[in-house]
């Protein structure tokens, strides 16, 4: 089972990152042109494609540039799915928002609360930690962003005598039990450690709660309401006719093959932290505008407790999906996502005012410079657009 991290580079240096790279379009230039030439230069200094769109209250101006296959004619169309990978976790605190106002869950619930067929299995210190506190990265569970991780629950795949769980609600069951059985890497409640098992245990809490699976409940209660159109690829899918995910060094690009059914299966139980979460640049502009809508003080589907969290959040705080930091003095919301060779950067205004968001179908080899090329790329885009 191979897992490559979802990104966090971002999440850690974001203020540093938005605030020391220097550069962006001359302002007097269309947004059009803008955003056109972000996205051409993004591609020129290595990146396979790119979507590039920039948001305000009066419309979207979009661009695409590079190829869907390095090596392949097929260029990058304005309709093609990306994967967004962490960008996803704000999608999955959205979702958890909106059940706790139908009271089906309390930010506050715990662990044994929701999971009490787990809890006699979980180590004590789990016992008491909240829906909220996952969100927030303060379970204290393991990473699951690091090969040391995937490699020990590898270990424990092979070493176990009993028939495996082949359903994916069964392998969602025998992950957290495992996993809260576990050694907690940081004190749970307190410490911030970026969990995507955190995220796939609090999905199980609305799960559970809920008696519908994951992918039901992400259609029903949040893509209905909000007209998104997501989808998830799983870790082996053959593309065709679409980006495929490239990995490597900067000009030493190569398309990622496709992983074995059975490790695909095993990846699926992260599906809420990002892992094969799929949509159009469009449809995810129009998760975007409902944040601007909403931070704008507007009414809109988007829980009110879910926005007061995050509403709250001063630069370098973390919570339910989102980081604060600035932009040269201007407050914004933001995250990044990597998985399987596709890397996504979205960057909010925190007045509702304006967003700029790239998906491309890059992710480094190093974990660094695709996230970067991308950043710079966004950078260019708010600075040269500042909202009004």
């Amino acid at each position: 089972m191979l897992l490559r991290a979802f990104s966090l580079a971002f999440v850690l240096a974001i203020s540093a990152t938005l605030t020391a790279c220097g550069g962006g379009s001359s302002a007097a230039s269309s947004a059009e042109s803008t955003v056109q030439k972000s996205a051409d230069s993004a591609v020129t200094q290595g990146l396979a494609g790119l979507a590039l769109e920039h948001l305000t209250a009066d419309g979207t101006t979009s661009a695409v540039a590079g190829l869907r296959q390095v090596g392949d004619a097929a260029k990058v169309q304005a309709g093609d799915a990306f994967m967004i990978g962490s960008t996803t976790k704000a999608m999955t605190s959205a979702l958890a928002g909106r059940l706790v106002e139908r009271g089906a869950i309390a930010w506050t619930t715990t662990l044994a609360e929701a999971l009490p067929e787990l809890a006699a299995g979980m180590l004590p210190v789990y016992r008491t930690v909240t829906l909220e506190q996952l969100l927030a990265h303060r379970g204290g569970v393991m990473a699951f962003n690091n090969a040391a991780d995937v490699e020990r629950f590898q270990a424990s795949l092979e070493s176990y005598t009993d028939e495996l769980p082949s359903a994916l609600a069964g392998r969602e069951r025998f992950f957290a039990a495992w996993l809260l059985a576990q050694s907690a890497p940081a004190r749970p409640g307190q410490d911030f450690l970026y969990s995507n098992a955190g995220y796939a245990l609090a999905a199980l809490m609305l799960q559970t709660r809920t008696g519908r699976p994951f992918a039901e409940l992400f259609e029903q209660e949040l893509a209905r309401p909000l007209g998104l159109q997501v989808s998830w690829t799983s870790a082996d899918t053959r593309f065709t006719n679409r980006p495929v995910g490239h990995d490597g060094a900067k000009g030493k690009l190569a398309a990622l093959a496709a992983e074995d059914a059975d490790t695909s299966a095993w990846l699926d139980v992260l599906r809420p932290g990002g892992c094969g979460t799929t949509l159009t640049p469009g449809s995810y502009a129009s998760w975007v505008r409902w944040h601007l809508r909403a931070l704008r003080g507007e009414t809109t589907p988007l829980a009110s407790s879910y926005l007061q969290r995050i509403k709250v959040l001063k630069a370098g705080d973390y919570a339910l999906g989102w980081i604060a930091a600035d932009i040269d003095g201007r407050a914004v919301l933001a995250h990044d996502g990597e998985w399987r060779g596709f890397t996504s950067l979205l960057v909010v205004d925190e007045q509702g005012r304006s967003a700029s968001f790239g998906m491309t179908n890059t992710e480094a080899d190093d974990g660094a410079w695709a996230l970067a090329v991308l950043n710079q790329a966004v950078l260019d885009v708010e600075r040269a657009l500042p909202p009004k």
